[in-house]
């Protein structure tokens, strides 16, 4: 049983036509064959590709593969890294710096035009630097002033009183009707409004030197350089030089006086050029100043002697305290103004006090 067994498997196992040939070795008619029925289905004897395992009981995916393109074709000769080389050296060379566009010619006008322009420039920079002070000078109190401001109200009074006249006629009469009562003024009254305008006056000058302190010397110095140009500038243009004064500041370290500057400042203390205009009163006293002899300018050159042995250096008001120290070291702690007033009197002492055959002599050397 075994054996037959193990036959009928294998005769399953082979396909249809084997196992008709097996079975029935003499062929037979096909009408006469039997009509017979297997338990199992025949198989395939080839292959077919099988599904993954993930894809096991999944619906059938189209499967997309990736297709290896080929390039359609080789590189050309215009994408070549030499051929880029060259272009970009084309391109290079190609590139120029811009040229400079030509310079405007400007017209006589456009040029006056831009002189003016940077002379008002300047002069703004000018004024912002030259500082505003109070004013003092220009508004200088004396008795005959303090006397007419304590009547200005009669002016308003009668101007309230007449409209219809005109004001110039009012203000002369009210300056006549004035000097004529400061003249009968009683000697109490004048020394009341005396007193009145000193001490407006010192109230102003107090003003004044507070505004002064309240900058440095530096600034003060600057000022007074921009205040002269624009003194200078003035006299060109409006033929005058009262505006814009210098800043008077106590700390400012002076410079000695010279020869002709004390024998200038002497002539005109005289009172011999009064009612002189200050150019033709200076240039009178320049020719006197000509004509003396050297002994009799010796004469001015013996009172400087104390101003000029007693003159402070800037040193000790000017510069930090590392300036100061460095002068120190160099042995550089005189100005050279200073170094120069010193030359003056040794020249001084040396024409007064030694005759000439003593100047004339070199010293001897001494021995080594």
């Amino acid at each position: 049983m075994t054996m037959l067994g193990r036959r009928v498997g294998v005769l399953f196992q082979l396909p249809l036509q084997s196992r008709l040939l097996r079975t029935n070795p003499t062929p037979a008619p096909h009408h006469q064959l039997p009509i017979r029925t297997f338990s199992c289905q025949p198989r395939r004897d080839y292959a077919t590709p099988g599904r993954p395992r993930k894809a096991v009981g999944e619906p059938s995916r189209p499967v997309k593969r990736a297709v290896k393109r080929t390039s359609s074709a080789a590189t050309s000769a215009a994408d070549s890294p030499a051929k880029q080389k060259t272009d970009a050296r084309k391109k290079t060379a190609a590139k120029k710096k811009p040229a400079k566009a030509p310079k405007k010619v400007l017209t006589e006008e456009q040029k006056a035009v831009k002189a003016a322009r940077a002379d008002k420039l300047k002069t703004t920079e000018l004024k912002k630097a030259a500082l505003a002070p109070p004013p003092v000078g220009s508004g200088a109190s004396s008795a005959y002033i303090e006397f007419t401001k304590a009547r200005a109200h009669r002016l308003k009074e009668r101007k309230a009183a007449d409209e219809s006249r005109d004001h110039k006629q009012l203000l002369a009469e009210h300056a006549r009707e004035v000097a004529s009562e400061w003249k009968n003024a009683t000697p109490a009254e004048v020394e009341h409004y005396n007193h009145l305008a000193h001490t407006h006056r010192e109230a102003k000058q107090a003003e004044y030197k507070r505004w002064v302190e309240s900058h440095s010397v530096e600034e003060i110095r600057i000022a007074n350089l921009a205040r002269a140009t624009l003194r200078r500038k003035s006299q060109l243009e409006r033929g005058h030089r009262t505006k814009w004064p210098a800043i008077q500041d106590e700390r400012h370290v002076k410079r000695p006086m010279t020869a002709y500057f004390h024998f200038l400042t002497n002539r005109q203390a005289s009172g011999d050029f009064r009612n002189i205009a200050i150019i033709e009163r200076t240039k009178l006293i320049a020719q006197e100043w000509k004509a003396l002899s050297e002994e009799e300018k010796s004469v001015c050159l013996f009172f400087l002697l104390p101003s000029i042995f007693f003159f402070p250096s800037p040193f000790f008001y000017s510069g930090s305290k590392k300036k100061k120290e460095e002068k120190k070291e160099n042995g550089k702690e005189t100005g050279k103004h200073v170094q120069r007033a010193s030359k003056r009197v040794h020249i001084l002492t040396r024409d007064l006090f030694f005759p000439d055959s003593y100047r004339n002599t070199k010293p001897s050397k001494k021995p080594k």
